[in-house]
């Protein structure tokens, strides 16, 4: 059986083609009408001819014909056109869908997804769905019609042929119930091997500098081999039952015809069934043949769809940690003042927690410092702000407003973020710098990368700011691209800047030319900088020393160097490397 439950969601978008595929039910109505015409009507050719009546009197039986011919050629051609073009709109719907549903997810989803397999799922899953409601929709009702009108025909004409030259035909049905199951469990199957292909081909071509620098090739080459080759086997056993399904259908519907050859032949000798009424009933048979042999591949696209439309569905009903539920749409953050009052989290499946008990309270156009071991929870403090990932308790407040109760467009749109490994898209320089700013000037964006200290940088391209970066920015440097990226979140001219070790990529001295820079564009925002880099964050108002999710240390500059801790360990032992690194 076709398991038709995993297309429950899609209902809504098939009711908007509701009359465009009422439309193309007509039009298959019409065809089919006029296919079950031709058999009948070389029936009564034949009985004409059979009586000896005169050539003129076939004309207009052949007249007839040629009328039929012509008119299912039309209806088809519109039926296909019509359904086929509906399958397509509901095939962008679900994508467009989709693709606002995982732009809508927080980063809990998009850390356990790979993006092989979301590829997977909003390309080939999506076309197989597709087929169902195109391809498989069309000729499964043009099967029911012309089984309905053909089996009508032939009972009136014998009723006790029709139920011989039924039963091979009847065990197709057979076959299918039998083969659907396995095929659908395997085309799931498939589906999931082929994300695997996906998501290892994706990772490859992403991360082609690593892959040569630890001169892997060999070793990922081996593994696409066999990934490849299990995908090849899965699409073997798939073959092989849609051969033997292919193969049976084949074998039902010449049984049908010899059978319709030995019985018909006796009844014809018998006198009960005249020349012309077997001629009728051998092309009524005819047609039967076809619309079951393809029942089989509607069958295999049904089952492979229903497959598909579950990987869907698993992505759609997905719910995100984070929404609007409890946003007041009149507020808009104003000064940037930013609190957290006893904020805890914990990553889902981690056995401690990443952040204890964090306080702070930051007054607007500051700035916060937030310094620490590795894995000590910066980033994470970061991400709970613009609300990337819930706090698990505590508060969290901005212009001492709750910060749920800011939309995520509004929330967002008032905060400009640079992750520590920043994303560049395959476009010009002046495009990533401007992204996400509407009618940005070439002034504007000279102005931002001076300020980063990328304009004369840029001048030294071939296309200067019209140079393309190439796919993740793989021709910038590592430095180069985390200055774009800065560039781009100042443009935003936000009201609060997150900077997350942005500038580890460069050396010390271009780093502190860039946050001089920035001192004076930075002077009016809220801004929190995250930093291994101690000398990034002396000029913050106020700095958090954090380790194991604990703030351990606070205090400006000056004062945390006084209290001869951490803070102070740290500063000593960078100051060393330095003045080493000079020496050099």
């Amino acid at each position: 059986m076709i398991p038709l439950r995993a297309f429950r969601f899609l209902v809504p978008m098939v009711k908007q083609e509701k009359s465009v595929i009422a439309s193309g039910v007509l039009l298959i109505f019409v065809t089919s009408i006029c296919q079950v015409a031709v058999p009948r009507l070389i029936g009564v050719a034949v009985e004409r001819l059979e009586s000896g009546v005169g050539l003129d009197l076939v004309i207009p039986v052949a007249m007839a014909m040629l009328g039929a011919v012509l008119i299912r050629g039309v209806t088809s051609f519109w039926a296909r056109k019509t359904v086929i073009g509906s399958s397509r709109r509901i095939e962008k719907r679900l994508r467009d869908r989709m693709f606002q549903h995982i732009e809508q997810l927080d980063g809990s989803f998009h850390a356990k997804m790979h993006t092989g397999d979301l590829m997977s799922r909003f390309n080939s899953d999506v076309e197989a769905v597709r087929m169902v409601f195109g391809p498989a929709i069309m000729y499964s009702v043009q099967t029911v019609f012309i089984l309905i009108f053909t089996v009508t025909l032939m009972l009136q004409i014998d009723w006790q042929l029709t139920l011989w030259s039924l039963f091979p035909l009847a065990l197709i049905t057979m076959t299918v119930r039998f083969i659907g199951p396995l095929i659908h469990h395997r085309s799931m199957r498939g589906q999931e091997m082929l994300a695997d292909i996906s998501v290892h081909a994706q990772e490859n071509f992403a991360n082609a500098p690593v892959v040569k620098a630890f001169v892997v090739e060999d070793a990922e080459i081996d593994r696409m081999n066999r990934l490849s080759h299990a995908y090849f086997q899965q699409n073997i056993r798939i073959a092989q039952l849609r051969a033997f399904t292919g193969s049976a259908f084949s074998l039902f519907g010449d049984l049908a015809l010899v059978t319709l050859l030995l019985v018909g032949g006796l009844r014809i000798l018998s006198g009960d069934l005249t020349l012309g009424e077997f001629a009728t009933f051998n092309g009524c048979q005819l047609l039967l043949i076809w619309p079951m042999i393809a029942l089989g591949w509607v069958m295999n696209l049904f089952h492979r769809g229903a497959a598909s439309a579950e990987r869907i569905q698993a992505i759609l009903d997905s719910i995100p940690a984070v929404d609007d539920s409890k946003a007041r749409s009149e507020h808009q953050v104003q000064d940037g003042r930013i609190s957290f009052d006893q904020v805890c989290f914990r990553y889902p499946q981690a056995e401690e927690p990443t952040l204890e008990q964090i306080s702070f309270d930051l007054p607007g156009g500051q700035t916060l410092g937030v310094v620490g071991a590795t894995a000590s929870g910066k980033t994470t403090l970061l991400n709970l702000i613009p609300r990337l990932s819930p706090n698990d308790s505590g508060n969290i407040f901005i212009d001492q407003v709750p910060i749920e109760h800011y939309t995520l467009d509004s929330l967002r749109g008032s905060i400009a973020m640079v992750p520590q490994e920043p994303f560049l898209f395959s476009a010009t320089i002046a495009d990533n710098i401007s992204f996400g700013v509407d009618h940005a000037s070439m002034d504007e964006i000279v102005e931002v990368s001076r300020l980063v200290r990328m304009h004369d940088e840029i001048g030294k391209f071939p296309d200067r700011y019209d140079q393309r970066v190439g796919e993740r920015g793989i021709t910038l440097s590592g430095g180069q691209k985390q200055r774009i990226a800065i560039a781009r979140a100042i443009l935003q001219r936000p009201r609060i800047l997150i900077l997350d070790d942005v500038l580890s990529a460069v050396d010390s001295e271009t780093e502190t030319t860039i946050l001089e820079g920035l001192r004076g564009w930075t002077r009016d925002l809220t801004a929190l900088i995250v930093t291994h880099r101690l000398s990034a964050v002396t000029h913050a108002d106020e700095i958090l020393v954090l380790d194991q999710g604990r703030i351990v240390e606070r205090g400006n500059h000056r004062e945390l160097l006084d209290k001869k801790g951490r803070y102070h360990k740290l500063w000593r032992r960078q100051t060393v490397e330095g003045e080493l690194e000079d020496l050099e």
